[in-house]
């Protein structure tokens, strides 16, 4: 990364409510399917479990395809110009989804959806890196990161308490709406500028990608993301099936999931003085796919509690510090950022879209049926590779991005 004097300016905390608050509203938009899955699945409905997967996957599929075009048109434009265009299209794409329950119908909606979640993702280290240059970077990626826990929460709490799918999809309609607005009122561009505009994007995107680290950190969060997706759907409904509680089960997955919005929080400001990121990284990998297996494997009892708050900590390790690889890897300029960003986030995406519905359920239930157990491990597989991966990036590797700040506000 280039030497520069780097300023602190006053509205970076409006710059941060503002990313929290949308990516906690694209959350609950985006999630609302998975949690109604007993509903749209179930009788009144009758959707297939493919169908059903191919809706709830499909933003993710246009954050893979369109998340380096995202990255690249935020470093010629600006950040807030393409996120309001992507939130613009992820609002139509909400709004066709009130239209009709035709499988077509909500597949396209939830297509275009994925435009604001490649928009954000894509940007959303450099967001970071801009406005919280130093310590601060991987800090307030974990509460951006808390934002998407809470509108995941949101969603699998509301979901299945309704009676009709429409509202469901009228919920997240307004909530992509507000998102919108959100944007609009509150986004702005970083004083000093975002990108020198020199370069064209396909220029700014062959130079990144000679970047071997560019490469490795979109492998890494291919499998972290994955992992985490995998989880996500996988974990509650093995719950149920290994407590019996419904309500039980339902209590432990929101607590999971709490601890992985805590996790990304708070375990960036723990390990910054370690400074040294590679062994925090690969430990917290292991322990991860260590408490994926014991879950179902420990007698359900205190020590369930004790396994699936670890496994949300260790996954809000993994979540924000890899988000913010982009700023940290060497050799990248301040306006090459949205490219690597977009890359990477279209490598993250992809993990989300093909792993869960399309690697890990279809060899599980071959060689393992009913078995959750095979399911949440497959997770924590995924997220030990990518631990192994991160062995392979440079020793110097920081726990934060190193740098010069004046003004201090």
């Amino acid at each position: 990364m280039e030497e520069r004097i780097e300023k602190l300016y006053p509205y970076r905390w409006a710059i941060l409510i503002n990313a929290f608050l949308v990516h906690t509203l694209l959350q609950i938009a985006i999630l609302i399917t998975p949690g109604m899955g007993s509903i749209l699945m179930g009788p009144d409905v009758g959707m297939s479990p493919m169908e059903f997967a191919a809706i709830a996957t499909m933003p993710y599929l246009t954050g893979f395809l369109f998340g380096i075009l995202s990255g690249q048109w935020a470093d010629r434009k600006s950040i807030r110009f393409v996120m309001i265009v992507g939130l613009i299209a992820a609002t139509i794409g909400a709004a066709v989804r009130c239209i009709s329950m035709a499988t077509p119908v909500l597949i396209f909606g939830s297509f275009i959806m994925g435009f604001a979640l490649a928009a954000l993702n894509a940007n959303s280290a450099k967001i970071f890196r801009l406005w919280f240059p130093g310590k601060m970077t991987s800090i307030t990626m974990g509460i951006y990161i808390f934002g998407a826990t809470i509108g995941g929460a949101i969603a699998f709490r509301i979901g299945p308490t309704l009676s009709d799918a429409h509202v469901g999809f009228m919920i997240g309609a307004v909530a992509t709406a507000v998102a919108l607005v959100c944007w609009i009122v509150l986004g702005r561009t970083h004083p000093d500028g975002e990108s020198d505009g020199t370069e064209s994007g396909s220029e700014a995107l062959r130079a990144v990608i000679k970047n071997k680290y560019v490469w490795l950190i979109g492998f890494i969060m291919f499998f972290v993301f994955g992992a985490s997706i995998i989880e996500s759907d996988y974990l509650n409904a093995g719950l149920v099936n290994y407590v019996g509680d419904p309500a039980l089960a339902g209590s432990m997955g929101s607590i999971n999931m709490i601890a992985v919005g805590i996790g990304g929080v708070v375990m960036p400001i723990i390990i910054s003085p370690l400074k040294k990121l590679k062994p925090v990284f690969f430990i917290a990998a292991i322990c991860f796919l260590v408490s994926c297996l014991l879950i179902f494997t420990v007698p359900v009892g205190p020590w369930t509690w004790v396994i699936l708050i670890s496994q949300g900590i260790f996954m809000g390790v993994m979540l924000p510090m890899g988000k913010t690889l982009p700023a940290l890897i060497p050799d990248v300029k301040r306006e090459h950022l949205g490219a690597v960003g977009g890359f990477q986030s279209s490598m993250q995406n992809l993990g989300a879209f093909l792993l869960p519905a399309y690697v890990v359920a279809p060899i599980c239930t071959a060689a393992w049926p009913g078995s959750f157990l095979a399911l949440v491990g497959a997770a924590g597989v995924a997220g030990a590779i990518a631990g192994i991966l991160f062995l392979v990036m440079p020793g110097s590797t920081s726990t934060y991005v190193e740098a010069n700040i004046e003004g201090k506000n």
